[in-house]
């Protein structure tokens, strides 16, 4: 099992699995994505909600390291015949033929412990805690004490498992005080470089673009590369952590919101930023048409890395010289997601080693920075 360099959070959806799929061959040694469970919509039983989520693993991400938790089942969602979501979502994958680590949390259902104690021993791939923003801080004595007691009852020592910290949307939060927290963590527990992994997890990613300018754009700083940059200069070379992100999608993204009330947009990832290009109202003429005048906007912007950089570059290639369809938004988040997570994954290749050989917080901040 090869250790990942990089851990996106990406959405349990078809394009999203898509976009992992398309990544280069060199890529997908570097990352193991968790892949996080949407909300089961009410029109639908938990049964065909897991077997749609399992059917898309197998069919559109079919081999490579990963985690998956079901992390948008409410704690109490049981199947037909009574038994755990999150249980009966590893069986399945399990019955499948899908090898899978399994990712949980705490503060959700506690009565499924014994039984995951089961399902890890059945899949053999180890455990994963993901661990909230609110695990840190006044609570991190408490959460080491829960991982080191539910890693008993899973039999399982710590290089066999896999801590996920999740800061979620760190946009408006200052990177010293996300730094700090995390420290502080790693801190409670001086035996935590022992742990097979440790991802310290954020985004920055906007949840709507209504204060981008129509026919404009705006540049995200990636305040989750900072915080783990600063995390590994602090730590040094001896001590590693595991970058991750949630791609370019928020982390609280819903499938509720009215496709009429959404805007076109590209976002493309290039050094510390993500640049956001708007374009108009899906529901006003030209519709998804406009996608054609956005992809030749970030073809010819000076962030643009050529079709040959991934298969999101090439897709925004062909749009742009209408070799191919405007697509949908679903399409759209396979080719901007399939872009960062390749940009990504070799940004992250280059920074581990850089940042070791700089000698203060200035110089690690510029490699951040830099395209």
């Amino acid at each position: 099992m090869a250790q990942q360099i990089y851990t996106p959070i990406v959405k349990g959806k078809m394009y999203d699995l898509k976009a992992l799929n398309k990544l280069s061959p060199l890529a997908k040694t570097r990352i193991k994505p968790l892949v996080e469970a949407m909300p089961k919509p009410a029109e639908v039983s938990l049964d065909e909600h897991l077997e749609k989520l399992v059917h898309y693993l197998v069919k559109y991400y079919p081999k490579g390291d990963l985690f998956v938790d079901f992390y948008g089942l409410l704690p109490d969602e049981k199947t037909t015949q009574g038994i755990s979501g999150v249980i009966a979502g590893c069986r399945l994958m399990m019955a499948k033929g899908r090898a899978v680590t399994p990712c949980y949390g705490f503060s959700r259902d506690d009565s499924i412990w014994q039984e995951m104690s089961k399902v890890v021993t059945d899949l053999g791939r180890g455990f994963c805690f993901r661990i909230d923003v609110d695990d840190l801080d006044d609570a991190a004595q408490d959460t080491w004490a829960q991982i080191i007691e539910r890693s008993a009852e899973l039999g399982l020592d710590a290089p066999q498992i896999d801590l996920v910290i999740d800061l979620r949307d760190v946009r408006d939060v200052e990177k010293t005080h996300l730094q700090d927290l995390c420290l502080d963590f790693l801190a409670t527990n001086p035996s935590w470089p022992k742990y097979r992994s440790i991802s310290v997890v954020g985004s920055s990613a906007l949840k709507s673009v209504g204060k981008i300018p129509v026919d404009g754009f705006d540049d995200i700083e990636r305040n989750e590369l900072h915080v783990w940059a600063l995390l590994q200069f602090e730590l040094g070379p001896t001590k590693k952590l595991v970058f991750g992100d949630y791609g370019v999608v928020h982390p609280d993204f819903s499938d509720a919101v009215n496709n009429k009330n959404k805007n076109s947009k590209i976002r493309y990832t290039s050094g510390s930023k993500i640049r956001y290009f708007r374009g108009h109202r899906l529901a006003d003429p030209p519709g998804f048409k406009h996608y054609h005048v956005l992809a030749e906007r970030v073809r010819s912007s000076d962030l643009y890395r050529g079709r040959d950089f991934s298969f999101g570059d090439q897709y925004i290639d062909d749009c742009a010289d209408l070799n191919s369809g405007s697509g949908n938004l679903p399409t759209w988040v396979l080719a901007d997601m399939n872009h960062h997570l390749e940009y990504s994954a070799a940004q992250i290749a280059r920074l581990n080693t850089q940042i070791l050989a700089v000698e203060n917080v200035e110089a690690a901040e510029e490699l951040v920075s830099a395209d």
